[in-house]
């Protein structure tokens, strides 16, 4: 991905509007300001050399799934690119996990690269947090999720599949070494 000069005032802007709208949430099971993981994220895409739409993405990327917000919001606010990259990371929440996890890592299987760099930034920042939490909380890290340890490395293997078309990335090669770790 080509980066570009950033318009500061554009991503700060997103940044401010994704903050606003996630500002009660906390990171599972800790008292970690939500916040933290959009930032963490947005970095990442920043490193990789992602597209503004891509880092602006990144930063929304949950907006729509953990906030109520809708895809057409989004869509009047920062555009039709930004819009489908966000849309790329939006599960249908009421399926059962794995069926849902599995229906998004299909639709993004066929999309963008640009859509996967989003969602690996998202998977890297995800597991680098289990990664930590492990060496921390041990095996009570998977008590605070809403599935057992076998269906999130199940999600997550999807997730490698998915991406593999990105596989050269660093992002991707840094998802797949905390994959490792964790798994």
């Amino acid at each position: 991905m080509e980066n570009n000069m950033m318009d500061i005032d554009r991503l700060n802007f997103a940044f401010d509007y994704a903050k606003k709208k996630h500002e009660k949430q906390l990171r599972k099971g800790t008292t970690v300001p939500y916040v933290v993981h959009l930032y963490e994220v947005m970095q990442y895409l920043k490193e990789e050399g992602a597209t503004e739409d891509g880092v602006i993405a990144g930063v929304l990327h949950d907006v729509v799934e953990d906030t109520g917000t809708s895809l057409g919001e989004i869509r009047d606010i920062f555009g039709e690119n930004i819009a489908y990259l966000v849309g790329m990371e939006t599960e249908e929440k009421g399926l059962p996990y794995l069926e849902r996890k599995r229906r998004h890592m299909n639709r993004l299987k066929n999309g963008t690269d640009l859509a996967k760099l989003v969602n690996c930034a998202d998977k890297l920042s995800n597991l680098r947090s289990i990664y930590l939490d492990l060496k921390t909380l041990g095996d009570k890290t998977w008590d605070k999720f809403n599935s057992t340890k076998d269906n999130i490395k199940a999600y997550y293997t999807m997730a490698l599949d998915a991406l593999s078309s990105i596989k050269e990335h660093e992002i991707y090669k840094k998802f797949k070494y905390y994959y490792d770790l964790v798994f």
